[in-house]
């Protein structure tokens, strides 16, 4: 049998970019099953509309983007949830500091991309705070209750964002934490609050025949209208000719505001901002009618509405506040005896190559690392372990332990070998971690499901990694990486250090 405890994080909300530092205390007495645990985030989403801009107030769809420069500038890369936490360090009563992991979003960005299979991401996606295009194409902003048919207004729900402990620690893999031996634990986590924007979806421009993808249900395929009726009067409604398999399929929701045009007697109407009060799904012809609030135009006898076309409407302003951070925590009641407590986690170093083609160092490693990795962040997120398009940015690479090379030849990054794969399949296998992904892609989150492969936005990921000796003392590392002058170089690196660590309780 096992308990669900919910705790507070020891600061209140609002949080922002300057108050970006949560932690929770985890009561002593007890063993936790860490690995069904998880921080809880709450978010408020609020909006307004455009002054001057149509009957009605909106409802918006929108989401979340990470913007290195913590401004307007946003990252279309794929992130998971962690990517929210930048430090985490998990301190004992009795034992000190059990883990300190620093820059984890980056090591946990990297790690994933190869532990985690890329179907399994997929179907776990509407978790995820930064979701990708799914088969449909339409994405969905987190916490919204669009509703597709019928007149009941679509509402914005508060935003609950799930981090597992999995993704945080080593020990959030734990099913046994004896906190009946540590005593009280003290999660500490630094926020990176002030690198997640808010962008909106299906705005101005991404409509009918728009180059934006945002109202796409396919690859280069618009939904399309059907010419309106002659003679009706006042004209609120419209028909979709395009048939939608189901209701859900379709990018129009009610309480959506969106701009009508059309051509009537060989001239243009006045675009008409409004929004959607009714939706209509005809099973039998799989269509959709939608009802606006205001009339589009007067249609007298033998008049036509034609060449109908649909835009969004941005929203004046799209705000995100971080309210409440919450630990939840799963209690064993039948306790194990534990007399040690083994397990591995991650020390790590930054430090920057200013950009050198051939970057040489020294480094001074632990004497109880087993595995070393280096992660590359590029400029443009400062999370992603990318090389350029042309593969040209990072061409080898090489490490020496205590002057004794670990491969008898550099590592080609550019074009892959068979020893690159070598060196990701034996890091992996050193640190208990399966290899499920090897596509090396990180899949840009506004790009078409069918195209997360291949679109030019999607990033080639970069692998650079090697198990280490367990030593009797610390040893020297020495890390040479080579690339193509003019293509970027060594930037900011990070040296990850698996470590082994036994607490006697």
């Amino acid at each position: 049998m096992k308990v669900v405890q919910k705790i507070q994080s020891i600061q209140s909300g609002s949080f922002t970019a300057k108050k970006n530092l949560i932690d929770f205390h985890i009561p002593g007495g007890k063993q936790y099953d860490m690995s069904k645990s998880y921080v809880n985030l709450r978010a408020n989403i609020s909006s307004t509309d455009a002054a001057g801009s149509g009957t009605g107030t909106g409802v918006y769809n929108w989401t979340f983007n990470w913007s290195n420069d913590g401004g307007a500038t946003a990252v279309q890369d794929s992130f998971k949830n962690n990517a929210l936490v930048k430090n985490v360090r998990l301190t004992s009563a009795t034992a000190g500091v059990l883990e300190d992991i620093r820059r984890n979003d980056v090591l946990r960005q990297q790690l994933y991309a190869y532990t985690d299979n890329e179907e399994d991401c997929v179907g776990i996606s509407y978790k995820e705070l930064n979701q990708r295009n799914l088969q449909g194409n339409i994405k969905v902003a987190p916490g919204v209750e669009f509703f597709s048919e019928g007149s009941t207004k679509s509402v914005q729900n508060v935003v609950e964002v799930v981090v597992p402990m999995s993704h945080l620690l080593e020990l959030g893999r734990s099913t046994a934490l004896p906190c009946d031996k540590l005593g009280q634990l003290r999660l500490h986590l630094e926020m990176n609050f002030d690198k997640w924007i808010v962008s909106q979806l299906q705005g101005n421009g991404t409509g009918q025949g728009a180059a934006g993808l945002n109202f796409q249900f396919g690859t280069g395929s618009n939904v399309v209208f059907d010419d309106s009726a002659t003679g009706v009067g006042d004209l609120t409604t419209i028909t979709c000719s395009q048939p939608f398999i189901n209701v859900d399929a379709s990018p129009y929701w009610v309480g959506q505001k969106i701009t009508v045009s059309g051509t009537k007697a060989g001239a243009g109407i006045p675009a008409l901002t409004s929004t959607i009060t009714n939706i209509a799904y005809a099973p039998a012809s799989q269509k959709i009618t939608l009802t606006l609030a205001d009339t589009i135009t007067n249609l007298a006898a033998g008049e036509t509405l034609t060449a109908i076309t649909i835009d969004g409407v941005d929203a004046g302003s799209l705000s995100l506040d971080w309210t409440e951070a919450q630990l939840v925590v799963v209690e064993n009641t039948q306790m194990e005896s534990v007399d040690e407590l083994v397990y591995n986690t991650y020390t790590n170093e930054e430090d920057s190559g200013a950009g050198q083609v051939s970057f040489s160092r020294m480094y001074n490693v632990e004497a109880e690392a087993f595995n070393v990795l280096l992660c590359l962040p590029d400029t443009t997120s400062d999370l992603t372990c990318s090389n350029n398009a042309a593969g040209t940015q990072y061409q080898d690479y090489r490490l020496r332990n205590n002057n004794v090379a670990l491969t008898d030849r550099r590592v080609e990054i550019s074009p892959r070998t068979p020893l690159y794969y070598d060196r990701i399949g034996m890091y992996l296998l050193n640190g208990a971690m399966p290899l499920r992904n090897l596509h090396e892609k990180n899949i840009a989150s506004n790009e078409f499901y069918d195209d997360r492969y291949t679109a030019a936005t999607s990033k080639n990921i970069v692998f650079l990694g090697n198990p280490l000796p367990i030593t009797p003392q610390r040893k020297l590392l020495q890390v040479d990486i080579n690339g193509t002058a003019g293509a970027g170089g060594v930037n900011k690196l990070l040296l990850y250090k698996s470590v082994a660590r036994r607490v006697a309780l």
